[in-house]
């Protein structure tokens, strides 16, 4: 038998895949009603939880298509130590495919100490909201940080105003929709985080602070096809 690698959660304290029995035990001690198991396989994990749809392979990246009810986010943060200031990007993939990004920026004194942490975190909380208003089920955040879901999880422990604050409210809104977690490699050439690199980039110097959050299909659509405040 397979050993088991990964482990999903579909009804617990945080829903998603985790990759540690520490991190998945954290989910669902004291849940009544904790639905999980283990698998030998993210792919496998993923087909429990129900996120995906079909996938469609092309020349130059993985389309990747989520299910009817998920939005699919990848985010990501930056910092620019001359300007100042710290932002986020995202990329939104849409279950018809198409892809939406949207970006943001601030220079609050006290979270530019977190740097592009700072940008991280507000990704991730931009990408709940966005699929809370676009009326979505789940939503699955792809980062390349791991303090975005190991601070939600409780696996490390929040000791930080910010940190304290976005454990919080990603806990909270995950009362109103499903929020599932996977890490990607970072600077590996994974298409969309690539693009989320890009956008937190252009964030920096194009943005104009923290954008209000609105349906996705409002934001800018790729050519690659309530306020979140920290």
């Amino acid at each position: 038998m397979a050993a088991k690698k990964v482990y999903a959660v579909k009804k617990g304290k945080t829903t998603g895949i985790f990759h540690t029995w520490e991190a998945c035990k954290a989910s669902v001690d004291g849940c009544p009603g904790a639905e999980y198991r283990g698998f030998a396989s993210v792919e496998e994990a993923q087909h429990y939880l129900g996120i995906y749809g079909d996938a469609v392979a092309e020349e130059k990246k993985d389309r990747e298509v989520p299910a009817p009810d998920t939005l699919l986010a990848y985010v990501d943060g930056s910092y620019d130590d001359v300007l100042k200031k710290y932002a986020f990007g995202c990329v939104f993939i849409l279950p018809n495919g198409r892809v939406y990004t949207e970006y943001g920026n601030g220079d609050n004194a006290q979270s530019l100490q977190h740097r592009n942490v700072t940008g991280e975190m507000l990704g991730a909380m931009y990408a709940v909201r966005t699929a809370m208003a676009s009326g979505f089920q789940k939503v699955e955040i792809r980062y390349d940080y791991e303090g975005i879901e190991k601070w939600v999880t409780g696996v490390w422990r929040s000791k930080t105003e910010l940190t304290i604050k976005y454990t919080q409210s990603m806990r909270q809104w995950g009362k109103s929709i499903g929020i599932f977690f996977m890490k990607v490699p970072a600077h590996a050439n994974v298409y969309y985080n690539e693009m989320a690199d890009k956008t937190a980039k252009a964030g920096l110097r194009e943005g104009n602070g923290i954008p209000k959050v609105r349906p996705v299909e409002e934001l800018r659509i790729s050519s690659e096809t309530g306020d979140v405040v920290l």
